[in-house]
């Protein structure tokens, strides 16, 4: 069944008989030469009817657009100009507002930065000139009191 033609196997490794002519590179060379030669390109469509309609279609193309832009130029100069509606303050911004109010703090006296100035030499001092300096106060306060009531 396989071989009819032939008789033997269904592939073989011998050529199979062509119905063209077989050609080598050594042939291709012989006949078109060994170097490349670079064929020739597509001209311009130079059918001129057809080009005609192309050029004419987009002259109109580009006539009708500029009549829009123009007519769309007009129009846009004659509108009013929209009103911005005002817009309800956010969180934030309220809080700002809020903050801009609010008084600031007052600096402290300079009384209270003279007792700190007081305690940090008092730290500083022995223990014995301290003792000496709170007698001077109590002996000062003792001899204001009796100068208050004039004993």
């Amino acid at each position: 069944d396989f071989g009819e033609k032939g008789g033997g196997l269904a592939y073989s490794k011998q050529a199979r008989p062509v119905e063209y002519t077989p050609y080598s590179q050594r042939d291709y060379n012989a006949q078109y030469g060994a170097e490349y030669v670079e064929l020739g390109k597509l001209g311009p469509d130079l059918d001129p009817d057809d080009l005609a309609e192309k050029r004419q279609r987009q002259e109109r193309i580009k006539a009708y657009a500029e009549a829009v832009r123009h007519e769309n130029k007009q129009l846009v100069a004659a509108a009013p100009e929209p009103r911005v509606k005002a817009k309800a303050p956010s969180k934030r911004d309220r809080a700002m507002e809020f903050a801009k109010r609010v008084p600031k703090p007052r600096p402290k006296k300079e009384a209270e930065e003279d007792e700190d100035e007081d305690e940090e030499e008092e730290e500083e001092l022995t223990e014995l000139q301290q003792l000496a300096q709170r007698h001077a106060r109590d002996r000062a306060l003792v001899d204001a009191i009796r100068k208050d009531l004039r004993l």
